[in-house]
């Protein structure tokens, strides 16, 4: 139960104290504080000088705040970005980073696909795919949106599929309705063929392959999930694994990995890995009926860093 917000002035707390289950669903959640503020009956004031007054904040930290997208109007749920626009009753959220936000650029680099149709491009471990209630600038979307924009693509960007944040692989945008509502139903319909690889420390009792059916809970619900697993190959003391999940559950894979395989390499979460190590999963390829002709197609990356740890010549 949420605690009701004190008024007139600021309320703060850190998000885990907030809403607990938030906090367990996405790891960001973690890292901000939350504070609401309402000013008093009949009180009018420019935005950022609210910010200012009651967050102790300079006037460019309330600038920062306000462009990076940490600042709502939480009972319309919407990000306030205009410091000079008036505030008198609203109640405001401000979901402020523990630490700078740096504004996603899309390299060319990580583009892999590209035509007048779909953009695949490939997501760096850390990266959120979506917006973060603590900014909007510094996840792929808006790297996209801004590549589209740029380019003259004139169409809202819209992530197609999801990656975990610590993850790293390959993500869909679409170009025109008509190929994100056909690439939608594949994803829906269990019609994409999804190859991850993934790596652990060598552990004793390894089999070739594993084929892992297990009930998953997430937020209550329990559902039946299923990954295969083949053992790929040793190098330098660790184990390379291809997957292929067959059903698309949050954290399927980590967590089967966990279960009856080994905990993944760098995983913070499941694996008792220290902050700041790099997850060892990998969205690597997909199979998929191309949106304008409904011709099979395949597209695959694997960095150069997967590469060498696996004893691969680059």
């Amino acid at each position: 139960m949420r605690r009701k917000v004190k008024e007139p002035g600021i309320d703060r707390r850190s998000a885990t104290q907030y809403n607990p289950a938030m906090a367990d669903s996405a790891p960001f959640y973690r890292n901000m504080d939350r504070f609401f503020i309402r000013l008093k009956k009949g009180e009018s004031m420019a935005l950022s000088a609210v910010l200012q007054k009651h967050l102790r904040v300079s006037a460019e930290e309330a600038e920062r705040l306000l462009r990076q997208g940490s600042v709502w109007d939480n009972e319309r749920k919407v990000r306030l970005q205009d410091g000079h626009m008036a505030i008198t009753g609203e109640l405001l959220r401000v979901d402020r980073p523990k630490f700078s936000i740096r504004e996603y650029e899309l390299s060319r680099e990580d583009i892999k696909f590209e035509d007048d149709h779909i953009l695949i491009v490939y997501k760096r471990g850390g990266v959120p795919v979506q917006p973060t209630p603590y900014s909007d600038i510094d996840n792929l979307l808006h790297g996209v949106q801004q590549y589209y924009d740029e380019k003259g693509v004139r169409y809202r960007a819209a992530p197609v599929n999801r990656l975990d944040l610590p993850a790293q692989g390959l993500v869909f945008f679409a170009k025109n309705k008509k190929s994100e509502v056909a690439m939608h139903r594949q994803f829906q319909e269990r019609k994409v063929r999804k190859r991850y690889l993934a790596a652990t420390r060598a552990f004793a009792g390894v089999q070739p392959s594993y084929i892992i059916r297990s009930a998953l809970e997430w937020q209550g619900s329990s559902k039946t999930a299923l990954t295969y697993v083949r053992f790929c190959r040793e190098s330098s003391g660790l184990y390379f694994f291809l997957v292929f999940p067959q059903s698309g559950r949050t954290h399927q894979i980590r967590r089967h990995f966990q279960e009856q395989v080994a905990p993944l390499l760098g995983d913070v979460r499941y694996g008792g890995a220290a902050p700041g190590n790099d997850l060892w999963l990998l969205c690597f390829s997909y199979s998929f009926r191309y949106p304008a002709n409904g011709k099979r197609t395949t597209v695959r990356f694997i960095p150069e860093t997967w590469r060498e740890a696996m004893g691969f010549a680059v």
